[in-house]
C-alpha cells in the first residue's frame, strides 16, 4: 500500500484549505492537500473539469474570478494537491485515503480539516419529486458542467446564495419565476452592516439590483409550502410567513414551475472532526454542531486544526483568513516559525476576522432557522430518504420511548444510508426536539463511523490487506 509522510496534511482544497497550504508552505512546511474534486477551488471557487475549455472567463462567474488570485498563487507555490481523492478515515497524524479503487495512507505532524459545508436539507411535501434540487446542487451543475437544471425555476429559502444563483440562472437562459426569501428584516436589524466591510455590502446590493433589472421578483417573507406534480414538478404552492417563519393562513398561491431550488443555508461538514474525536458544541447561527477551537483554529486535539465553513459557517472571505491563521499556527507548532513570527504574520488575518465577524453576525441572525421552518412537514413527508423514514415514523418511535437519535436509529434505520445522516441528521435534531421538547443543543448527533463517505469495496479490501 502507498504511504506518504508530510509535515502538514490538509483535507479540502477550498478557500480555507488552499490559504492554509500557502501560509504553511511559505513558513517552510512540506504540505499535501487532499480533495475529492477534479480540480481545487471548493464550491465557491469551483472550476470546470479539466477537459472543458471556456474561452470567456466571465462565464465562470464572479466567484471564480475572485478565487483566481488564490488558485494562481497555489499553482505558483507548487503545492502538491491530490485531487479525486476521498479521506474516509482519520486519526491523530493519520489519514486513510481512497483514489479510484486504491486505498493509501498519509502520516503527518499536523492536520488541517477544511472540509467545507453542504446544503441544509429541509423536508416538505413534494420535496422528493424530480425537479426539486438544493440550490448548491443546481449551482454545481451550472459551474462545473454548464448545465441548466430546468427552464422555469423558483428559488426558495434564505441567505445570499439564492440571490447569486438566481442571477446566474437568468444569465444562463433560465426563466426565474421568483426568489422567495424567508427573512423580512426591519431596517434597524440591517444597520450594523453599514459598519462594513463595504465589499460584502456592495455585493448584496449588486445581487438585488440585478434581480430588479431582470424583472425577477424578490418576495421577502414568503416560502414554499408544497411542490406538486405527478412524475415531476409542475407547480409550487407558496405562502407568506410571520417573524417565526410560520405560515400565514389565507396567503397561499400556486406558481407554474418545472424546477425548485431549496436554499435554506448550509451545514458544516464535521464528519472528520467528529471521527477524529474533536470536542464539538452546538451553535445554530453557525450551522449546528461545530468543532471547538481556540482563536488560532487549533481544536481540542493538539496539532489538529479546523478552518472554513466546516468549523462554522462564515463564507469564503472568512474561510481564507481562518486558513491562513491555521497554516501559520501549524508551522509554529511544528517548530518552523517562532511565536513572535506567528503573531506578526497572523495579525492582519485576525484583525480581518474580527471585522468580518460583525457583518456575518447580522446575516447569521437573519438566516438562522426559526421554528416554523420545520412545521410544514406532514406525517407522510420523508425525512431520511435513504431508508424512507417519514415524520410519522419518527412520531411513532417517540411515542414508543425514543428520545435520542441513537434510539431512533435501530428502530427506523434513520442515518444508516449512503449519505450517512448528512441529509436527515440536521432535520432529525429539529424534529426530535419538537416532538420531545428538548433543545437542539442537548441532542447529540449520530456517532461517526468510517468510511465517512462511500468508497469502492476494493479499496476497503486493499486497506485491510495492508494491515
Amino acid at each position: 500500500m502507498r504511504r506518504e509522510r508530510v509535515d502538514l496534511a490538509i483535507v479540502g482544497a477550498g478557500p480555507a484549505g488552499l490559504s492554509a497550504a500557502l501560509a504553511a508552505k511559505a513558513a517552510g512546511l512540506d504540505v499535501l492537500v487532499i480533495d475529492e474534486n477534479d480540480q481545487p477551488g471548493g464550491q465557491i471557487f469551483r472550476q470546470p473539469p479539466r477537459p472543458f475549455r471556456i474561452e470567456d472567463r466571465a462565464k465562470l462567474g464572479r466567484d471564480f474570478e475572485r478565487g483566481r488570485k488564490l488558485l494562481d498563487a497555489v499553482a505558483a507555490a507548487e503545492i502538491k494537491i491530490e485531487n479525486n481523492t476521498v479521506v474516509w478515515n482519520v486519526g491523530a497524524g493519520h489519514l486513510a485515503c481512497c483514489s479510484g479503487d486504491q486505498s493509501w495512507e498519509v502520516e503527518s505532524g499536523a492536520t488541517v480539516i477544511a472540509t467545507g459545508a453542504y446544503d441544509r436539507p429541509v423536508p416538505l411535501p413534494g420535496w422528493t419529486l424530480p425537479g426539486v434540487f438544493t440550490s448548491g446542487g443546481v449551482q454545481t451543475l451550472l459551474k462545473s458542467q454548464r448545465v441548466l437544471a430546468g427552464r422555469r425555476v423558483l428559488l426558495t429559502g434564505t441567505g445570499p446564495l439564492n440571490l447569486v444563483l438566481a442571477n446566474q440562472l437568468a444569465e444562463a437562459g433560465a426563466t426565474v419565476v421568483a426568489v422567495l426569501e424567508l427573512a423580512n428584516p426591519r431596517l434597524t436589524e440591517l444597520m450594523p452592516m453599514l459598519l462594513g466591510p463595504w465589499s460584502l455590502l456592495s455585493d448584496g446590493i449588486g445581487y438585488v439590483t440585478k434581480l430588479m433589472r431582470r424583472g425577477i421578483p424578490l418576495m421577502r417573507g414568503w416560502t414554499l409550502i408544497e411542490a406538486r406534480g405527478a412524475d415531476q414538478v409542475t407547480s409550487a404552492v407558496i405562502g407568506k410567513v410571520d417573524r417565526d417563519w410560520r405560515l400565514i393562513k389565507g396567503t397561499e398561491r400556486e406558481l407554474a414551475v418545472d424546477t425548485i431550488c431549496l436554499g435554506y443555508g448550509i451545514v458544516p461538514s464535521t464528519e472528520l472532526s467528529r471521527l477524529i474525536g474533536c470536542a464539538h458544541r452546538y451553535d445554530a447561527r453557525l450551522g449546528g454542531w461545530i468543532p471547538e477551537h481556540d482563536p488560532y483554529r487549533e481544536s481540542s486535539i493538539p496539532n489538529v486544526f479546523v478552518a472554513g465553513d466546516g468549523s462554522g459557517i462564515g463564507g469564503s472571505l472568512v474561510a481564507m483568513e481562518e486558513g491562513n491563521v491555521a497554516g501559520l499556527r501549524a508551522a509554529m507548532r511544528l517548530g518552523k516559525i517562532s511565536e513572535a513570527t506567528f503573531n506578526e504574520r497572523a495579525a492582519q488575518s485576525l484583525q480581518r476576522l474580527r471585522h468580518l465577524g460583525r457583518f456575518r453576525a447580522v446575516l447569521d441572525g437573519l438566516s438562522t432557522p426559526r421554528p416554523g421552518l420545520f412545521e410544514r412537514m406532514t406525517d407522510d413527508t420523508l425525512i431520511c430518504r435513504c431508508e424512507e423514514v417519514s415524520l410519522g415514523d419518527c412520531r411513532q418511535a417517540v411515542k414508543e420511548g425514543a428520545i435520542s437519535l441513537m434510539e431512533l436509529k435501530p428502530r427506523l434505520r434513520a442515518g444508516m444510508g449512503m449519505c450517512q445522516s448528512r441529509i436527515c441528521g440536521p432535520t432529525l435534531v429539529e424534529v426530535l426536539g419538537g416532538l420531545t421538547g428538548q433543545a437542539p443543543d442537548t441532542i447529540k448527533p449520530f456517532s461517526q463511523r468510517p468510511p465517512v463517505k462511500p468508497i469502492p469495496l476494493a479499496a476497503l479490501l486493499d486497506a485491510e490487506a495492508a494491515e
